[in-house]
């Protein structure tokens, strides 16, 4: 798994998201790490549903302030996110085995709540002064990150 390249992609809409997704769902996909499609799809709904409707946690705010501030705000300056260890309750939990419909299906439905959403973003609990649209590109380039590590298998090799 680990000899293929992570490819570099930057979704600037939910359109692109869902489409990229879309795409590896009818295509298939060769996995350059450990999770699958409906595993990472498992994971950007938990992060788009805990960024509208709350994680029901907050990191402290010192490193809301200091440290995560600078890294979202470098994310969103350079439409670029580096791999992290996730926390255990955005781990997702579905097998490593074939792709989930449902799941899939689920986070495609989120996308587009996220989308639309407007809200608050005052508890959100890595980074303080969020605007709606900082988040969303935020979102994308989550999803970006996470989805680069499927290789389309029609994407060409080089």
């Amino acid at each position: 798994m680990g000899s293929i390249a992570k490819r570099r992609l930057d979704f600037h809409t939910g359109d692109e998201v869902v489409a990229e997704i879309e795409r590896l769902r009818r295509g298939g996909y060769t996995r350059s790490k450990n999770w699958t499609l409906t595993q990472i799809c498992e994971h950007l709904t938990h992060t788009m549903t805990g960024g509208m409707e709350g994680f029901g946690f907050r990191l402290p705010w010192i490193l809301r302030a200091t440290i995560v501030h600078w890294i979202v705000r470098r994310i969103l300056r350079t439409r670029r996110m580096s791999s992290a260890p996730t926390i255990e309750r955005l781990k997702p939990k579905s097998p490593s085995g074939g792709d989930d419909d449902r799941i899939i299906d689920q986070c495609i439905e989120v996308i587009g709540r996220a989308v639309k959403y407007d809200g608050s973003f005052e508890d959100y609990p890595f980074v303080d002064n969020l605007t709606a649209d900082e988040w969303r590109q935020f979102m994308w380039l989550h999803a970006a990150h996470h989805l680069g590590f499927l290789i389309p298998d029609d994407h060409p090799t080089s």
